[in-house]
């Protein structure tokens, strides 16, 4: 990871989403290598995929996952909403939610309904935070917000932008047959997945490994990636590079036919 450190001057608030299943585990590797390295003002946690429909998002992800690995999820998270109101100290093994990450890292902690608010506008710059770091917030960031902090908000996509561009990047690019999945650390437009890109790395699909695990790994590698491009900005030697755009792929939530075609490849949700 290099000798250099954060700078501790350098303020950084978090935009993310409540998800104990799969974001958890960026914020987990993130807080445990690098919590005494910068100043991470808050984390701001919007509702799980923010706006969408609870039905439209069950139904999908049953179709994804299939009725018992649905259930599988469902049990995670419960399990998880159960114990995460204990108190664990930072050396804790794991953790159980976002807040309580917080709490054990003395950061502060706040839900929000939409960043693009006039109270949560006001907020950035009543903090003075540097920098804001998306991290799957479910929200598109509006011009008022992107240009609030003076560094501006960087976004981790889990794909080699431009090229899968949009929704469950990791599932497109196993339907695809990559043989590796990326990662892009990017400035953010206000178009979806646009802007220069800071760091692009790619991860190697392992044989047989399931969507469940492969998002999981790649979520902890992102956070060792997020330092790196944190370190550069606080350095003041971070290379930006134009992506072409006019080559971009954009992708949706996958249909039910490709759903069973991503089946019938041997390919496993979970």
């Amino acid at each position: 990871m290099g000798s250099h450190s954060l700078t501790s001057a350098m303020k950084i608030e978090f935009l993310t989403q409540e998800d104990p299943l799969y974001i958890l585990p960026l914020f987990e590797e993130f807080f445990r290598n690098y919590a005494g390295e910068c100043e991470v003002v808050r984390v701001s946690c919007c509702r799980t995929m923010g706006n969408r429909p609870r039905v439209q998002m069950v139904r999908e992800l049953t179709a994804l996952y299939g009725l018992l690995g649905f259930t599988r999820l469902l049990w995670r998270v419960a399990w998880s909403h159960l114990l995460s109101s204990q108190k664990l100290e930072r050396r804790a093994n794991r953790f159980f939610s976002l807040a309580q990450l917080c709490r054990a890292f003395g950061v502060d902690y706040f839900t929000v309904d939409n960043p693009n608010s006039p109270d949560f506008l006001r907020g950035i710059k009543d903090r003075n935070s540097d920098l804001i770091v998306s991290v799957a917030c479910p929200f598109i960031l509006k011009k008022p917000l992107l240009s609030a902090p003076p560094l501006g908000c960087i976004n981790i996509h889990h794909a080699p932008l431009p090229r899968y561009k949009g929704m469950m990047p990791t599932f497109w690019q196993l339907y695809h047959g990559e043989r590796t999945v990326g990662l892009t650390v990017h400035y953010m437009g206000e178009k979806l997945d646009e802007g220069d890109a800071l760091l692009q790395e790619s991860l190697m699909v392992e044989p047989g490994e399931s969507l469940d695990r492969l998002i999981c790994r790649s979520k902890r590698h992102a956070a060792h990636c997020l330092a790196r491009v944190l370190r550069q900005l606080a350095a003041g030697s971070v290379e930006k590079r134009s992506l072409d755009h006019e080559k971009g792929t954009y992708f949706t939530f996958p249909t039910v036919a490709q759903i069973r075609e991503f089946q019938k490849r041997g390919l496993r949700a979970i």
